[in-house]
């Protein structure tokens, strides 16, 4: 395990570290000179499919191939792409963190960079979980369109969901929206205490979705031949 997780560690310091030291000066500079907050929070996303690219580059090699050959299983190989994702998300949230400290006080508070980071690596993580057996199963190239049409489907179906829902449904969620509301509003529930809430289920959802892709990944990993 220790060697598959150095094979893919040497592929990406290899690949990307002049890319991630000019990509850090560039976003360091933006977002202390231009208050660009965003690019802080972008950085989470970018590092963090920094092992994703691995895929085509085992393709490319015919990894898998040899691979088959080691005495390790489909849920070791497969999860060493997710065990780096997890470093390097955790890495990008440490440096964006760092880069909005760069930014004067005042444009936002403690609880408001918790809630950002916490998205960022909630929009890394489905798109990771998205990417990685999609590529094991049409091929790192053609799973691109895939995870977009994937993407799409994500962001309908909360929309569909709630046209589709019975009236009754729709107007206790939107009662329960207002109540929340209404709470941060009235001081019961402050700012902060709502960002942390919000950042610990969007945390939360990262684990299923990785929980659930890898599953999905090692059953098509397995069934695949090389």
């Amino acid at each position: 395990m220790r060697g598959l997780l150095y094979k893919d560690w040497s592929l990406v310091i290899n690949s990307y570290k002049y890319n991630f030291l000019l990509l850090l000066v560039f976003y360091a500079l933006l977002t202390a000179l231009l208050k660009m907050t965003f690019l802080a929070y972008a950085m989470v996303f970018v590092v963090g499919m920094y092992a994703a690219s691995t895929t085509s580059m085992d393709e490319n090699s015919h990894w898998d191939a040899y691979a088959r050959t080691l005495p390790v299983t489909p849920g070791q190989l497969v999860a060493v792409k997710y065990l780096l994702t997890l470093f390097f998300t955790a890495v990008g949230v440490i440096l964006s963190f760092v880069l909005l400290q760069l930014v004067p006080q005042g444009v936002s508070t403690l609880a408001e960079e918790v809630l950002g980071l916490s998205s960022a690596t909630l929009v890394t993580m489905l798109y990771f979980s998205l990417t990685i057996p999609l590529s094991y199963r049409f091929g790192a190239v053609r799973a691109r369109s895939w995870v977009t049409v994937a993407l799409l489907l994500v962001i309908a179906a909360p929309a569909a969901l709630l046209l589709a829902m019975p009236e009754q449904a729709r107007g206790w969620l939107e009662g329960a929206l207002g109540a929340l509301s209404a709470q941060v509003s009235a001081g019961s529930l402050t700012e902060a205490q709502f960002c942390f809430a919000a950042a610990a289920g969007m945390l939360v959802l990262c684990v299923v979705f990785l929980a659930i892709s890898w599953g999905v990944s090692v059953q098509i990993y397995r069934k695949k031949g090389f």
